[in-house]
């Protein structure tokens, strides 16, 4: 897999087996704190989700001393377009809203020509997310869930395939479980997530999710 993370400047990626390899000492910069190396060898690990495409996203360093940033985008969708991100931080301080040094932030949208949405889809689609989470502190998820109803006019209606449209969007965070190093298992956050975007698609039921 790529590499899927952001250091600081001046900060080396390197694990400790590659620093006393190096062959000079000046270039290898300040390494990064253990957990988050091996947050980052989870994920260099990871095998990637057939139907998922995945690519490196910046973490701003307003979030997080340390972060990994993932976009991620589902194909061959039915009538639907599902995409998403996670942002997997890290603060050297723990933080207090978080109750930890690590916190996951997330994004997920689908628009479909067809799917319909009503006042119930909002609190049917963060039942079904709640289910499908895993390696998750429950206690501390939140998030909101966004419905939302486009029509194209004019000449946007003229060149559109898709006059009409409905969305979802959701923003989700929550504090990861930690390992007895102190670090997340950050591959299977990001697998938990591009499993649940691959279940957006053409699922207008919101049925029980199959959870592979």
């Amino acid at each position: 897999m790529a590499e899927i993370y952001a250091f600081p400047a001046g900060v080396s990626a390197m694990t400790p087996h590659m620093q006393q390899s190096a062959s000079d000492n000046s270039d290898r910069g300040v390494p990064a704190p253990d957990v988050v190396l091996r947050a980052v060898e989870s994920v260099r690990s990871m095998t990637p989700r057939k139907g998922v495409s995945y690519r490196e996203i910046a973490v701003p360093a307003s979030m997080a001393d340390y972060g990994i940033g993932v976009q991620l985008g589902i194909e061959d969708v039915s009538h639907c377009t599902v995409g998403g991100w996670l942002l997997l931080l890290y603060r050297e301080r723990v933080q207090e809203a978080w109750d930890s040094h690590w916190r996951c932030v997330a994004f997920a949208s689908v628009t479909s020509d067809e799917r319909r949405v009503d006042d119930l889809t909002a609190s049917l689609t963060w039942d079904w997310l709640e289910r499908m989470m895993t390696g998750v502190q429950e206690e501390t998820l939140g998030g909101t869930v966004s419905l939302n109803q486009n029509t194209s006019f004019g000449t946007l209606a003229r060149y559109s395939t898709q006059e009409r449209s409905h969305g979802c969007e959701l923003r989700v965070s929550w504090t990861p479980v930690l390992g007895p190093d102190g670090s997340p298992d950050a591959a299977m956050q990001i697998d938990g997530w591009a499993r649940f975007l691959q279940t957006l698609d053409d699922n207008d039921e919101l049925e029980e999710p199959n959870i592979d």
